[in-house]
């Protein structure tokens, strides 16, 4: 118990970005663990039987792993990289496979709850709105390269956005009338804030468009509890922690990078006081 207030805290480990079928050195899960939960923020690898596999890893080490998907999850393999955009089937094929693990928590379908503690989740996408001034028609069009798609299939990454807002949004408002929780983590796999972009990495305005999803930073507005007290997030492989409006922002992705990625560790994060 913390001193004080009878408030209960537990930690978790916390990770993102494994592309484990990019990488030749598994990672060994036993010598990383710190806590009995783990938090997998997304791109496990590129399709979802390969994350599938990964996760059952995961899994077989910790007591219990709440996931959300990311979107290599989409992806058709690691030829070409191209991305499944029968977003539902996709989901369908990981609600499956985690169901034949029952330690593993697809955040997408429901959220944590431990010791006045809500963790909610889901993937975040992109809506090629969180740049300011960078006209969406625009940004949709200069990125489809980066996607392989033609313009309606790129466009569509937009809804699933919205239908991810909308689906936090709500589990925000419920938690917040519940007394019995004190502190609300969310976990998204794209970037929540603008501010919290890493611009240097690429110079390309496209690239960034398919960060994250302007809306995101909307949620705080229906948080009028105050218990929105930390957001982690994946995707454009910046290790960051910053601070902003009362909510900690945390990033620990292992990435593409061989190197780095002999050395990658979960970060430890600590919830409640």
């Amino acid at each position: 118990m913390a001193k004080g207030d009878g408030v209960t805290s537990f930690s978790v480990d916390f990770m993102s970005d494994l592309h484990a079928d990019l990488h030749d050195s598994p990672l060994d899960y036993a010598a990383l663990k710190k806590n009995d939960i783990a938090v997998v923020a997304g791109d496990v690898a590129s399709d979802p039987a390969t994350c599938l596999a990964e996760l059952k890893k995961i899994a077989a080490v910790y007591e219990t792993v709440l996931f959300v998907d990311g979107n290599h999850e989409f992806r058709s393999g690691k030829k070409g990289f191209r991305y499944n955009f029968d977003f539902a089937a996709v989901e369908e094929t990981l609600r499956e496979g985690i169901e034949q693990m029952p330690n593993v928590v697809y955040l997408r379908d429901k959220p944590f709850v431990k010791d006045g503690v809500a963790i909610i989740g889901r993937n975040g996408h992109w809506d090629y709105r969180i740049l300011k001034g960078y006209p969406w028609r625009q940004a949709v069009r200069e990125g489809l390269g980066l996607l392989g798609a033609d313009f309606n299939k790129a466009a569509s990454f937009s809804k699933m956005a919205r239908r991810d807002y909308y689906a936090l949004r709500d589990h925000i408002l419920q938690f917040n009338g519940d007394p019995s929780i004190h502190t609300i983590v969310v976990v998204t796999h794209t970037v929540p804030r603008a501010e919290l972009i890493d611009f240097k990495a690429d110079s390309r305005k496209a690239k960034h468009a398919q960060k994250g999803s302007w809306l995101m930073r909307n949620l705080l507005r229906h948080d009028m509890g105050k218990k929105v007290k930390f957001w982690l997030f994946g995707h454009q492989h910046a290790a960051k922690t910053q601070q902003i409006d009362g909510v900690l922002y945390h990033e620990n992705p292992r990435g593409h990078d061989v190197q780095a990625a002999r050395t990658y560790r979960p970060s430890v994060l600590k919830f409640g006081t």
